[in-house]
């Protein structure tokens, strides 16, 4: 059971990983149900001051003009499509799948391949936004979102849609060191063949190592070792410590990584020196 719950939490990143028709990874963090609690808090509250507001003007005006009372149903129904509705709608087009409440809490509607949304997919969310947010208080989104893996609800499922967190604290990374007892061994390793997901889980894994419990720590490590060796060459030497292994493995593949990138960057330059360099006839 513990070493199907460690491989479970190691391979979400492969589960939750979106490949867009360019073959582009997109690493998309999906934003917490606490945090969409909050931004739809916000956005409820803007709501309702919309229809409140509309409705006394509503009712203001057909008081001094001594109009029909269809006419104040018939404005009050107007302004609660124009709150549920229309508010939502709008935000998410013209702020580009975001409204108040999640530019305050730094979220943002997409698509499920990364996506702007379209009209559509606004709608249908908005339509039913009413039915298990506004109608249940929130009971229905609630469960719909503990279950679903990305957090979604019911009209983000039918719209195809999922809440990304755009913004997030500043973390300095922590540059990764070859431990002293494999600098040897790992000048001349082939690490160059690594998928990217595997990366990013032992990126994962590494900095929160020494908060994890000691048996699921151990599991962790040993599931990472088991798939990274078959995409490295030659194997480390025998009794290595996997966590050892995979901070030698990170370290070495990072600094190839950035040094490719810099001898690129040179290389551009130098080019792009070249070509200033050339005269062009009129």
């Amino acid at each position: 059971m513990a070493t199907m719950g460690t491989t479970a939490a190691v391979s979400s990143v492969d589960r939750d990983a979106l490949i867009t028709g360019d073959a582009v990874l997109l690493d998309l963090r999906t934003a917490s149900f606490a945090t969409r609690m909050l931004s739809a808090v916000i956005d409820g509250v803007l709501q309702l001051a919309v229809l409140v507001g509309g409705t006394i003007a509503m009712v203001w005006l057909t008081a001094r003009a001594e109009l029909d009372d269809g006419l104040v149903i018939a404005g009050v129904l107007v302004m609660s499509v124009l709150a549920y509705v229309g508010y939502p709608v709008l935000c998410e087009l013209l702020l580009r799948g975001r409204s108040v409440g999640r530019l305050v809490m730094g979220t943002r509607v997409v698509r499920d391949d990364g996506g702007p949304v379209h009209v559509r997919q606004s709608l249908i969310r908005a339509v039913m936004a009413m039915l298990e947010i506004w109608s249940t208080s929130g009971a229905i989104a609630l469960t719909c979102s503990v279950i679903d893996r990305r957090a979604r609800r019911v009209g983000d499922l039918l719209a195809g849609t999922m809440v990304i967190q755009e913004r997030m604290r500043d973390r300095t990374p922590l540059r990764v060191e070859v431990p002293a007892s494999l600098q040897d061994w790992v000048q001349g390793a082939d690490v160059g063949r690594l998928p990217v997901t595997l990366m990013q889980d032992v990126r994962s894994f590494l900095p929160r190592a020494t908060t994890i419990n000691p048996e699921s720590r151990r599991q962790l490590s040993r599931d990472l070792l088991r798939r990274t060796l078959p995409h490295v060459a030659p194997a480390p030497p025998p009794g290595t410590d996997p966590e050892e292994f995979l901070t030698a493995v990170l370290a070495e593949r990072s600094r190839r990584d950035e040094h490719r990138l810099r001898r690129n960057q040179e290389r551009q330059r130098e080019l792009s020196a070249e070509v200033r360099a050339v005269p062009f006839s009129a």
